[in-house]
């Protein structure tokens, strides 16, 4: 919860977020407001508006400097006012630059002051021994100025350009009580509080009265160029006391048409509140200060005092942010790491599901396979096969070589469980009754773990060929084969499958047509 504390020189007004019951004490009231403050509610959030009129505001020149070297100069100037006699100081550059008589570049600032009053400091001392959480301290003056800037400009739609020129805004405190507000170049240079006299029958001409004293007095301090007329906004909450003002500026001589162009509006502080918990359209006698409560718990402007206290508790209001914060970071990462695992972990669920898929469909492919296929060979195999074929097929009949061709092919295609892959032939004598030595590669196919086949098939392919005519020997030199034949052979699993053995024969042949 959030509360407001506005302080005057008769007391003190406390106004709570969300409430529309105010709780107001007069400094005399010293034992009540004690025991108000020990009883205030924890963890409550509290802003102090100091409305008084011991408070000094003033500017003065300093050289101009580098940023850098800035603080330190502000930390100098402010140990001039010793708190001894001063309870809150701000001191803070303004950007208006000159340049002296005698050349040295010069910087505005601005000094505001706030007596050491022994019942304001008695109450700063009391909050902060009841542990109140004092966020801000807030300046009536520099919180109008924040008001306008916010409030008034925004409504106006005036440009920055047109905030820049001089403007004096006069704000209704109370019923007879007005504060006046020089603007110029964007930062507050004069406030001024002004009581009219109660007996006046004619408010708004007393009003006008002491705004051209304003304006002779500005005038006279040399604020702004001479040559140019002063805006002039006026702050009410009685729209009657706005309704024939700027006639009777005219009238007074306020806005003269050779010094260009001037601007005038008057407005209600109900025009400019966005949320109305203090300020009503039925209460005609709501003025500035629940005008600016109401804005401060909407708009939440920046502190403009600050003291140890304040600034201990900020530092551990943002000590206490930073900590939620990391929690909150440390609770995310833990529900993103959460999220993320399961995520991972489903995907992972997910390809181990279509991998073993996969894997049984490979499976049955290869039985598949398995089934139609029993042996296939090399495309390199079956095309110098072919080739093999054609060449011995295209061979000449006029005894390039001393044996019948065509019935040793006639042997070959009879047994189609052998692969001859390569054949050679030599003469041995170099007489008519030549001999020719004939060494056959071949293969011997499919072989399913069992010699007892492939031994059966070579044996046939053998005796085939002893029956060809001029054959006088034949001997099976390369016989990887083991005549155990119910000896199963055993293979390395990771070692490819043997699908087909190797054997080598030798035959020797007489020439039957000697030449």
């Amino acid at each position: 919860m959030k509360a407001i504390f506005y302080l005057t020189d008769e007391g003190f007004t406390c106004y709570k977020e969300n409430e529309t019951i105010v709780d107001t004490f007069q400094w005399e009231e010293v034992v009540l407001i004690d025991a108000y403050l020990a009883k205030f509610p924890e963890e409550t959030q509290v802003s102090l508006i100091i409305d008084v009129v011991e408070e000094d505001i003033y500017f003065e020149w300093a050289p101009k400097l580098l940023p850098w070297e800035k603080a330190g100069f502000l930390e100098r100037r402010k140990a001039r006012f010793p708190s001894e006699e001063f309870a809150l100081t701000k001191l803070q550059w303004t950007n208006s630059l000159k340049e002296s008589e005698g050349g040295r570049k010069e910087e505005l600032i601005l000094v505001s002051l706030l007596a050491n009053d022994e019942v304001f400091s008695s109450l700063l001392t009391k909050l902060e021994e009841a542990q109140i959480l004092v966020t801000n301290i807030y300046t009536k003056p520099f919180l109008l100025v924040e008001y306008f800037k916010i409030r008034v400009k925004s409504y106006l739609k005036l440009s920055k350009k047109e905030l820049e020129q001089p403007f004096l805004v006069v704000i209704r405190v109370s019923e007879y009580a007005f504060r006046q507000i020089f603007f110029y170049e964007g930062h507050l240079r004069i406030s001024r509080l002004v009581e009219l006299d109660r007996d006046t029958t004619d408010m708004t001409r007393a009003l006008v009265h002491e705004t051209k004293l304003a304006i002779a007095y500005i005038r006279s301090q040399n604020l702004m160029p001479v040559d140019s007329n002063i805006s002039l906004v006026f702050l009410d909450s009685d729209p009657k006391i706005l309704s024939g003002l700027f006639e009777i500026c005219k009238e007074e001589g306020l806005f003269l048409e050779e010094k260009g162009k001037y601007f005038f509006k008057g407005l209600t502080f109900n025009e400019l509140t966005k949320n109305k918990q203090y300020l009503s359209f039925e209460n005609a006698r709501c003025f500035s200060q629940p005008a600016m409560v109401d804005f401060i718990l909407t708009d939440r402007p920046a502190g403009f005092y600050s003291n140890k206290y304040t600034e201990k508790i900020k530092g551990f209001l943002l000590g206490r942010q930073v900590f939620i914060g990391l929690n909150i970071l440390l609770l995310l990462g833990g529900l993103y790491y959460i999220v993320m695992s399961s995520v991972d972990t489903y995907v992972s669920w997910k390809k181990q599901e279509i991998l073993e898929q996969k894997i049984v469909a490979h499976q049955t492919e290869v039985k598949r396979l398995k089934e139609v296929v029993k042996f296939q060979d090399d495309a390199e195999q079956v095309k110098a096969s072919v080739e093999f074929s054609d060449v011995i097929l295209k061979l000449k009949l006029d005894r390039p070589v001393n044996f019948d061709i065509y019935q040793w092919s006639d042997v070959f295609e009879r047994h189609e469980h052998i692969q001859i892959s390569r054949m050679e032939w030599a003469l041995q004598a170099r007489f008519d009754s030549r001999k020719t030595e004939i060494i056959l590669d071949a293969w011997v196919f499919p072989f399913y773990d069992t010699y007892k086949d492939p031994v059966k098939w070579i044996d046939a392919f053998i005796e085939d060929l002893k029956n060809l005519p001029g054959v006088e020997n034949v001997e099976l030199q390369k016989e990887p084969l083991n005549r155990n034949l119910s000896q199963q052979m055993i293979i390395d699993a990771t070692k490819e499958p043997i699908d087909a053995l190797p054997f080598t024969v030798k035959i020797r042949v007489k020439d039957i047509e000697p030449k």
